[in-house]
């Protein structure tokens, strides 16, 4: 019967918002097999005709086999979706729509979560029963700390459970003590039955059964009385928390839940929700109802003391619960208040939406809010300001902003006509209005569309935060059902963590279509980070180019916008002039690619720049590229910022050119009959990563559903911090000290082959281990084993017996035992301390032992 909720859930949910990257997707069509999916990617791909379909199709079979093996984990991460990999990102996003769905983090991955409930949050007793023991509580005729001294046996169990399913109504604490305060309000107030049934709408799992009951308006009675007494199995344990409810104790406790509810007229003799609208899409919401209700009897009540009126408790607590119920509302980002005023009566009430980031109250910052002209004849949605602590001049400004950049359907107007009434305040309100919808008490429409407007509003409303905090103005124009979403890029770039930054370039590099493992990701950017200069080794056709390629893009650095740039290396070039630049027989000079980058770089500094050199030894190295690394060695801080020194000399350029710190030069390298080796000086200045591992049967990345878009990232989450050993040492001296006697241990071993590393090697180690620790990416183990694969083991060559025992001694190091070559084909390096560099060094030894000499390279 749950397939039933997700089949329902589908037909009534119109837009969600994957869970990390807040991209929409819209489903625009659900019949018998499944549903139908439009992504902007889609949309895209659909009109420039890659896609002869705008939609993904997922069947309800896909679907139901995805919430099984979430419900078999109760916590998933999208590695836990193994038969539906495919399209994790829209399943997780559409599982948290559902009420008893929690959106949650593992080991800093988005993950959701299957609530759970206790039977404590379920009725025992019938309602009658209930509700006869809670006035003789209000009586006095029962002590409930002393029931069984009080009744017999044969009243006891009765007494016993209505006593227990008091502490649901919150009437009771698990101490069985009075809430003498609630107890009070009951006693005093004339409409009992609906103060009980306001008790039973803020129980969360009350809530979830009514959502439920929503989604399954046409069915059954038992259709609907079996798929909630599945939901109890299934988020329900009992009340030690140990094992889930079982099957007689769901029915049972089911059952006297909805009879509670039809007593108290929350649902009718049909179970169908008494306050769902005719139109029945916005399952339990009732806003319709609710605004009618203000806006007749708020004059009336006006007259009448404001103390403990039922309509203000109506407009702050009934009214607002109506609004966070929505499918759209994450609780974790919103709250939702309301106000008839303090102390008296306010000419204008209203019901405000505040995202938490940006402010969580009315008198500052900008929001949503509802508000009720004074003569309770108009309605107005809108997008406007807190009025106390902000001045006119930056309501004003605000105003204007939310008017010029963010594009609204015509419903929505951006205009000074809005009319709350005469008051200061209601003339305040007015002013600080952005834009706004207008509803009338005789016009007042159905409940989907109010709730369809609310959505739109706070995607405007999200729009203008991202415009103000990250940059990115987005517009959406609506046209009838389908909602297109274009992207205005003035450039903004944005900042990110480390660990989100990792995330959004991993997704973007599966989404094209290439998989690389996280880890590798997680290398290349530390030692982006570590030293703007860079090598990729490996077999040929192993995407070495690729992965910088898409690194670069996912970050919004394109060959279109100059922030990428390929430069194939040429066997012939012997001087740094086909890199950098010559002099013309004319005596003027004449720029060469890397040249026109480093100008362009320094002009922009808050954005990064990367240059491949592809295929870089096919020429020598050292010999048109050593210019260029003895200026990267230069870098130092003026002003807090880095610079180095020129280039070229001013003399020759006309100019001074620098290497900008948001410049990042990555080399790709093959080893064979065609290429050069590298020097010790090149090998010393950068980070060597090898690519070399190719999974030719792993497609399960290809078929995810969700395009990523690029971002544009600030330079300020690659950029180093450490650019000298003094630097790093300030923060992270117990670490620098921890891996300078690896070092040492290392250079013990290397110093009778002359290898061992010097003072740059070792602070470049240092710099990358710190950048680690700070953003907790890899464990120290492993960012080691990485350095000491990419810094030292690069270095080794050699043919007689001390290179071997060196190797040997090394991997002892790394294996934590000797070497045998007999155990060699068995041997992977799996329980090594640094596997990487076991592995390597099992191979280096295999080398040797078949043509008497190893390297790194062969």
């Amino acid at each position: 019967m749950i397939e039933r909720i997700l089949v329902e859930l589908a037909k009534n949910v119109k837009q969600i918002h994957t869970l990390s990257t807040h991209k929409p997707n819209w489903i625009t069509r659900v019949d018998e097999g499944g549903i139908y999916v439009e992504t902007e990617a889609s949309r895209e791909k659909y009109k420039s005709g890659e896609k002869a379909e705008i939609h993904e199709f997922i069947s309800f079979e896909f679907l139901q086999q995805a919430w099984k093996e979430f419900a078999n984990v109760r916590t998933a991460t999208a590695n836990d979706f193994i038969r539906t990999r495919g399209r994790t990102s829209f399943l997780m996003a559409f599982f948290s729509q559902l009420p008893f769905v929690a959106v949650t983090t593992v080991d800093n991955s988005i993950a959701i979560q299957l609530k759970e409930f206790q039977t404590d949050d379920l009725p025992c007793e019938q309602y009658d029963k209930v509700i006869t023991f809670l006035e003789e509580l209000v009586n006095g005729t029962y002590d409930p700390k002393r029931i069984s001294q009080q009744v017999d046996e044969s009243l006891y169990k009765e007494k016993s459970n209505s006593r227990q399913d008091l502490r649901i109504l919150g009437f009771l604490n698990k101490s069985h003590e009075v809430n003498n305060k609630l107890l009070k309000e009951y006693s005093q107030t004339e409409n009992k039955t609906g103060f009980l049934r306001q008790l039973m709408l803020e129980r969360e799992y009350f809530q979830t059964v009514l959502f439920t009951l929503g989604l399954l308006q046409n069915y059954s009675k038992q259709q609907k009385k079996e798929a909630l007494v599945e939901l109890g199995m299934t988020i329900v344990r009992n009340s030690r928390g140990e094992n889930l409810m079982v099957e007689s104790v769901a029915k049972d406790r089911t059952r006297h839940l909805l009879m509670w509810l039809e007593n108290v007229g929350i649902i009718d003799q049909k179970w169908d929700l008494t306050t769902l609208s005719e139109g029945g899409s916005s399952m339990v919401s009732n806003l319709r109802t609710g605004f009618l209700k203000i806006m007749n009897e708020y004059l009336e009540a006006k007259r009448n003391s404001f103390a403990s009126h039922l309509l203000g408790s109506f407009v702050r607590r009934e009214i607002t619960k109506e609004i966070e119920k929505l499918t759209f509302m994450d609780k974790n980002q919103y709250t939702v208040t309301g106000s008839v005023g303090q102390g008296n009566w306010a000419s204008v009430p209203w019901i405000a939406v505040l995202n938490k980031n940006i402010t969580t109250s009315t008198q500052r910052g900008y929001y949503i809010v509802y508000l009720f002209s004074e003569d309770m004849q108009r309605l107005y949605l809108t997008l406007a300001q807190g009025v106390t602590e902000t001045s006119k001049e930056e309501i004003e400004g605000i105003k204007r902003e939310i008017r010029e950049v963010i594009t609204m359907s015509e419903k929505v107007k951006k205009d000074d006509g809005i009319f709350l009434g005469t008051s200061q305040k209601a003339r305040g309100y007015a002013d600080s209005t952005a834009a706004y919808i207008s509803y009338s008490v005789q016009e007042m429409p159905g409940e989907e569309e109010l709730v369809e407007d609310l959505q739109e509003m706070i995607q405007y409303y999200e729009q203008y935060i991202s415009f103000k905090t990250r940059g990115l103005q987005e517009t959406v124009e609506y046209h009838s059902d389908m909602v297109t979403s274009d992207l205005i890029y003035e450039r903004f770039e944005q900042d990110l963590t480390d660990l989100d930054l990792i995330d959004h370039i991993s997704s973007y590099i599966q989404s094209k279509g290439f998989y690389y493992n996280k880890t590798d990701i997680i290398n290349l950017f530390l030692s982006l980070k570590t030293k703007p200069f860079v090598i990729l080794s490996g077999i040929s056709g192993t995407g070495k180019t690729k992965v910088v390629q898409w690194f670069a893009e996912s970050l919004g650095a394109t060959e279109e916008n100059g922030q990428f740039t390929l430069i194939p290396v040429r066997p012939d070039w012997s001087d740094s002039s086909d890199l950098l630049g010559y002099v013309d027989i004319q005596g003027e000079f004449q720029e060469r690619p890397l040249i026109k980058v480093l100008e362009e770089a320094e002009k922009h500094p808050e954005r990064p720049y990367f240059v491949v050199l592809d295929e870089m030894n096919l020429a020598r190295v050292e010999y048109y590229f050593s210019d260029f690394l003895s200026v990267i060695e230069s870098r130092k801080w003026a002003n807090g910022k880095i610079v180095t020194s020129a280039v070229l000399p001013e003399s020759v350029v006309g100019k001074r050119v620098i290497i900008p710190a948001n410049v990042y030069v990555v080399g790709t390298v093959n080893m064979d009959e065609t290429t050069h080796p590298l020097s010790k000086k090149v090998l010393d200045r950068a980070n060597t990563i090898e690519f070399n591992e190719v999974k030719l049967d792993f497609f399960e990345f290809l078929t995810d559903l969700e395009e990523v878009e690029a971002k544009n990232v600030s330079n300020k989450s690659l950029t180093a911090e450490f650019l000298h050993l003094k630097d790093c040492f300030k923060s992270h001296k117990d670490l620098v000290k921890q891996v300078t006697n690896v070092l040492i241990e290392i250079n013990g071993i290397l110093d009778n082959i002359g290898a061992q590393v010097g003072y740059r090697v070792r602070d470049e180690i240092c710099f990358y281990m710190a950048y680690n620790e700070e953003a907790k990416l890899l464990p120290f183990d492993e960012a080691l084993d990485y350095q000491i694969y990419q810094k030292i083991l690069p270095r080794l060559a050699g043919s007689d017996g001390r290179t071997e025992e060196a190797l040997k001694r090394l991997y002892l190091l790394c294996k934590n035992q000797e070497f045998d070559n007999r155990d060699l084909d068995h041997d992977n390096g799996t329980y090594a301390k640094y596997n990487r560099c076991a592995r390597k060094l099992a191979q280096m030894l295999r080398r040797f032992e078949y043509d008497g000499f190893t390297s790194f390279w062969l």
